[in-house]
């Protein structure tokens, strides 16, 4: 007889249960729970669970998973497991229980030493279901009798009409992406440098260059060896049944394994000099000529287990490289070298390392750049660190560590990596739960010199090192095809007649197979919940609606662990395009230059002191179908604790209307480092970039957004640096920054705290900014949209890449159909039962979907994809598909209960804050999304059918916006403009 929860009784050291002894039973005060360690005595599965009243709960299996080579046969593998198994034989197990279930979290992950498989569920039928199918996944997966799995999710030979071979698979162009990104050569190559004997000196999500030398008969041994339960570690957390959940894993699972060798980590690393090397990464062949050198210098900090020296380190690097006043980045912008200099920690590995990085230099410039660091990291050590700023740095860590928000990733998931990152190696799993009397350490440390040593002992005489140079190159890509191309031929010389028709004919199996459908039979195998099974209706986060001292405040009366969350919004509707641009700017430069009363440096301090995080931002709200209108705020956030309230709120008034904008060469480094930063993550997230620049297109918000976060921004970011003039930009930010910072025009939110916290908060706030009228500054509450959308357009923008992002879409209201709950879900099936076949499992392009947003805009989109002009042509027939969809009267409870579980995130006390300040200013209420939900429920195929045709004009009338490398667009060629990033 299975125990119920309520039943439940505490489990004992060495008792025995389904045949996991429990070993350790291990306090943790500041989870308000106990972790629990068991081994199951026959396999030697590895298991610890989090006891506590956790109502999110989460299970993650994990595998020592050591590469010794670059072709990313774990990478493949995590894939792979996921495409069917033994008791669930559909073809994507994964994406049918991302269509229906309440997950709260679904996903695997390669790591450079680990893959994990983890799922998470606030509901105990749907946490059960999640975990069988994941159990029965790695451990009998479907590779063994298909190999068309591993050629569609690692590599496989694909012909055109000529009969000429090219590479195609998921992996592979994920890689080819993720290779184009400068952050992760210079981190192969760090670790090729400092851990030349281990597993970390190979790329564990696999090389383009090397993924295609791995056999099929190799990526079944390897998932045979390391797939084992004795190789396995599993992490759960939350208030489950452990009965259950032990009785599932012996009695389904492990009853009919017995123990095999586990694997082992090699001896750790000897301290070696791993010298200087040098590392070419691509930028755009048209690219203007600018510096773009970058230089690192990497220091194995010690062991995974020192988390006593890893904690300080980060204190450390806050520090010396926070921000641009900061000493390491001071000595080298002062000078005018570079644009920035970045520090970073490596600690979720063996032997974590740290690095310092000097980014977009010229090349004359390296060995005086090596000389100012190795000077001023001997300046530090000799002189000693600013007590004021390490005294700063380590309050605001502990606040950071003691607060646990993880947005909207589940805590049991961040607690599983937490775990792994110790007990993986031979460490106590609960070595990095609890952050205890760490800090009280260092603060004590810190008098006698710590600091400085940790700095002298991991840069300055360390004799595990490296240095890594990364040389921009215009030809490294055109270099790499044509060495692919060269690959090719050769390979292509090398087979004879009947091997070439083999490797045809098993590319027309696959797609043979990849076109096929599930059965209803096999379909049927998979655990189903029902509509009894999900919540009605959303969850309601409290907001009071207040007018104080002539001020609007929205108060969240929610638990927060007694953290204050706290938002002023400042109405922006009424600016243009350029003014836009001018104000995001604005929020990015705020708090890090002087003010009448502050340094940048004092003002970092009192963040620090005061706030666990503190921002300045820009963001839209729109109305459902209404492309038109919208609000758009400049918006302050910050946390705090009661205790500090005061001061937080005088440190960000203070920001808000004393900064001075004094100093020409301080603002003009912030504006390379913003669009330096920009250009590398607009050329990693191209589906966001060409998503955002359609949706302006077709509303206004999505104007502003382009202007404050886009590509228009990046571009105004450009002008500005090419034709500076200091006395008109400083002007006009200042003007900008007195408009904006108007108490007429200012809105409050606070999530948490007490009515004194509430009536505190607003009073210092009227007090702290300018009474007076500002010129030209309406009195009220919120303007009128400046901004029009800019009508339909087909663009092309060129990034250093051989993949692209496809976005194609358009204004479903503008041909009769209106966004509601429905269309959610419509948008969700086209994604899943349609757009990932034939985008993703057959076009091998890494991720797709369909998205509609509350303006009405439906658009899809690609993500790393080989061939997006051909998916730009594919997504004309999504309303087709759904009109014949529809017309199967098919049965939609799986989609439904998937949309049902999008729309229900497990949230922070901080996310929910935040999601009841954008209803109220997008002007939905609580009874909408009870009746938004009520659509999705009631969901008919008759009802979604209405849908198809104006969806079909939505894509085919719209825009386009094709980002990729210039092969991509070329390959499309029907663009009004091209522009390069």
């Amino acid at each position: 007889m299975r125990m119920t929860m309520q039943e439940r009784r505490e489990l004992e050291v060495n008792e025995v249960l389904h045949g996991f002894r429990v070993q350790r039973r291990v306090p943790l005060e500041e989870l308000q729970g106990t972790l629990i360690q068991m081994e199951h005595e026959t396999t030697g599965l590895k298991l610890i669970w989090l006891d506590r009243a956790e109502e999110n709960k989460t299970f993650g299996i994990a595998f020592k998973t050591l590469p010794w080579n670059d072709t990313g046969v774990f990478h493949i593998l995590e894939h792979s497991v996921l495409c069917g198994s033994d008791r669930y034989p559909v073809k994507e197990p994964f994406v049918e229980l991302v269509k229906n279930s309440l997950n709260t979290f679904l996903n695997a992950m390669t790591f450079p030493d680990k893959t994990l498989y983890p799922v998470a569920s606030k509901n105990n039928k749907d946490f059960i279901n999640l975990m069988r199918v994941y159990m029965d996944a790695v451990l009998h997966p479907a590779i063994y009798r298909n190999p068309n799995i591993f050629r569609q999710e690692g590599w496989h030979y694909a012909f055109d009409e000529a009969g000429t071979p090219s590479y195609k698979g998921v992996v592979f162009n994920e890689m080819k992406g993720a290779m184009a990104n400068a952050d992760e050569l210079l981190e192969d190559a760090m670790c090729q440098a400092m851990l030349p004997d281990t597993p970390y000196r190979f790329n564990s999500g696999g090389d383009p260059k090397h993924i295609p030398d791995l056999t099929y008969e190799d990526f079944i041994h390897t998932h045979r060896k390391f797939y084992a339960p004795s190789n396995a570690y599993i992490c759960l957390d939350g208030n489950l049944d452990i009965d259950e959940v032990l009785g599932i894993l012996q009695d389904e699972y492990l009853k009919d394994f017995g123990r095999t060798e586990p694997v082992h980590f090699p001896p750790k690393q000897a301290p070696v000099d791993g010298g200087s090397r040098t590392v070419t990464y691509e930028i755009a062949p048209d690219e203007e000529n600018e510096p773009r050198m970058r230089i690192a210098w990497g220091g194995v900090i010690g062991d995974y287990d020192d988390r006593e020296k890893l904690v300080a380190m980060h204190v450390l690097h806050s520090v010396i490289a926070h921000n641009n006043h900061s000493p390491l980045v001071k000595c080298i912008l002062d000078r005018g070298l570079a644009e920035d200099v970045i520090v970073s920690v490596m600690d979720s590995v063996r032997q974590p390392y740290a690095r310092i990085e000097v980014r977009n230099y010229a090349p004359e410039n390296t060995d005086l750049i090596r000389t100012l660091i190795h000077d001023e990291l001997n300046r530090l050590v000799k002189e000693g660190l600013d007590r004021e700023e390490l005294d700063s740095a380590l309050a605001n860590t502990e606040f950071i560590m003691r607060e646990r928000d993880f947005g909207s990733y589940p805590s049991g998931l961040i607690y599983s990596f937490n775990i792994l990152e110790s007990w993986l190696y031979g460490g106590k799993p609960e070595a990095n739960l609890q952050v205890g009397d760490i800090f009280e350490k260092l603060r004590e440390k810190a008098d006698q010199g710590y600091f400085e040593e940790l700095l002298r002992a991991v840069y300055l005489d360390n004799d595990h090192r490296c240095e890594v140079i990364m040389e921009p190159s215009r030809r490294a890509g055109e270099e790499r095809r044509k060495a692919e191309e060269r690959r090719l031929r050769d390979e292509e010389a090398s087979w004879d007649s009947a091997e070439k028709e083999t490797l045809q004919r098993q590319e027309r199996e696959l797609q043979k197979w990849q076109e096929e459908t599930d059965s209803e039979e096999d379909l049927q195998c998979l655990p189903h919940l029902t509509l009894a099974d999900i919540q009605d209706m959303p969850e309601d986060i409290p907001t009071e609606v207040r007018d104080m001292e002539g001020t609007k405040v929205l108060v969240h009366d929610i638990p927060t662990g007694g953290i204050l969350y706290v938002t002023a919004f400042f109405d922006i509707t009424d600016r243009t395009e350029e003014e836009l641009s001018r104000i995001s700017f604005l929020t990015e430069i705020l708090g890090k230059i002087t003010t009448r009363r502050s340094t940048p440096t004092d003002l970092l301090n009192r963040s620090r002191l005061y706030c666990g995080n503190i921002d300045f931002s820009t963001a839209t709200f729109s109305k459902n179908n209404d492309g038109e209108s919208y609000k758009a705020k400049l918006v302050a956030t910050f946390s705090t604790l009661p205790k500090n309230l005061e001061a937080a709120v005088a440190l960000v008034t203070e920001v808000l209307s004393e900064t001075q904008l004094l100093d020409e060469e301080a603002v003009r480094n912030l504006l390379k480092q913003d669009r330096g930063d920009m250009q590398q993550q607009m050329a990693m997230a191209g589906h966001s970039l060409g998503l955002r620049r359609l949706t302006a297109m077709f509303t206004g918000a999505g104007v502003v957004n382009e202007c404050t976060d886009g590509l228009t921004y990046y571009e105004w970011m450009k002008r500005q640096e090419e034709n500076w003039d200091w006395t008109s930009f400083q002007n006009l930010l200042t003007e900008d920054l007195h408009r904006c910072v108007n108490p007429n025009k200012m809105m409050l939110s606070i999530t948490g705290g007490t009515e004194s916290d509430v009536q505190t908060l607003v009073t210092e706030f009227r007090n702290g900014l300018p009474s007076e009228e500002f010129e030209g500054a309406s009195s009220e509450a919120e303007g009128q949209p400046a901004v029009r959308p800019w009508g339909a357009r087909k663009e092309g923008i060129v990034i250093p890449a051989d993949i692209s992002f496809a976005i194609r879409g358009g204004d479903i209201t503008k041909f009769g159909a209106q966004w509601n709950g429905e269309l959610s879900l419509a948008a969700r099936i086209v994604s899943y039962a349609y757009l990932w076949n034939i985008i993703r499992v057959q076009g091998g392009a890494y991720g797709t979907g369909l998205t509609a947003g509350v303006s009405g805009l439906t658009a899809c989109y690609s993500y790393r994809d080989p061939k997006g002009a051909e998916s730009l042509q594919k997504y004309e027939t999504v309303g087709t598909f759904l009109k014949e969809f529809t017309d199967a009267d098919p049965d939609l409870t799986g989609f439904i209960i998937g949309a049902v579980s999008e729309s229900s995130r497990v949230l922070t006390p901080r996310l929910k804050g935040n999601g009841a300040d954008s209803m109220y200013l997008s002007e939905r209420t609580y009874e909408d999304r009870c009746t938004e939900r009520r659509r999705v429920l009631n969901s008919t195929p008759e009802k979604l059918a209405k849908y198809a045709e104006p969806l079909a004009k939505a894509i085919a009338e719209g825009g386009i916006v094709l980002v990729g490398g210039k092969n991509q667009l070329e390959a499309y060629g029907e663009l009004d403009r091209v522009i390069t990033v």
